[in-house]
């Protein structure tokens, strides 16, 4: 009984989260002088995909930009919620050899999508690796939510990459991280600039 209500609760958390983040995603542009609003359609657990990338033994000890708990909480509920929710869930590594493996609490919660992982040898924007955009194409959905370390370096790349080959992209900042409070507020805003 317990195991039910949580996945109910877990399901009405992911839901409102969702809808909440895709109430926020709303662009303006300057057409004129003329301001004009575009809303994107809505991102649902049926139309969109999760990726993780680059969360290691080595790139979560360089969460110094906020609390690392916190980091690693809400990536277990996002690794969850593809799991239980069935939304597309890819989860990338880099390098593992040197950086480490896949931070415990994602490989707990999704072990399938953690078996079926794409091993990058090093690419920072994560759509250079062909194994990586041939993944991401299969999952069949054009809405990403994106979660990454760090902020600064693979995350804005990966993003960046996303963008350009037509998708749209949610980024989970309270899921991701870097070495600095700065690193992340500049990519935050550059995130915005791009429409993200």
């Amino acid at each position: 009984m317990m195991k039910k209500n949580f996945k109910i609760g877990l399901l009405g958390f992911a839901t409102a989260t969702i809808a909440f983040a895709s109430l926020a995603f709303t662009t303006k542009q300057n057409t004129n002088n003329n301001q004009k609003t575009t809303k994107m359609e809505q991102f649902t657990p049926q139309n969109a995909a999760i990726i993780l990338v680059d969360h290691q033994k080595s790139t979560m000890d360089w969460i110094y930009s906020q609390d690392r708990k916190s980091v690693e909480n809400n990536l277990k509920m996002l690794a969850r919620l593809g799991n239980d929710l069935k939304t597309p869930l890819l989860i990338t590594t880099t390098m593992e050899d040197y950086v480490g493996p896949t931070f415990e609490g994602i490989q707990k919660v999704a072990p399938t999508q953690h078996a079926n992982r794409v091993k990058r040898g090093g690419t920072i924007n994560c759509f250079l690796d062909p194994n990586f955009n041939k993944a991401v194409k299969e999952l069949g959905r054009k809405k990403l939510i994106i979660a990454g370390l760090t902020t600064d370096i693979c995350l804005l790349q990966t993003v960046k990459g996303a963008v350009a080959e037509g998708y749209e992209v949610i980024v989970v900042s309270d899921a991701s991280g870097s070495m600095t409070k700065m690193a992340d507020e500049v990519s935050f805003d550059y995130f915005r600039q791009i429409g993200v």
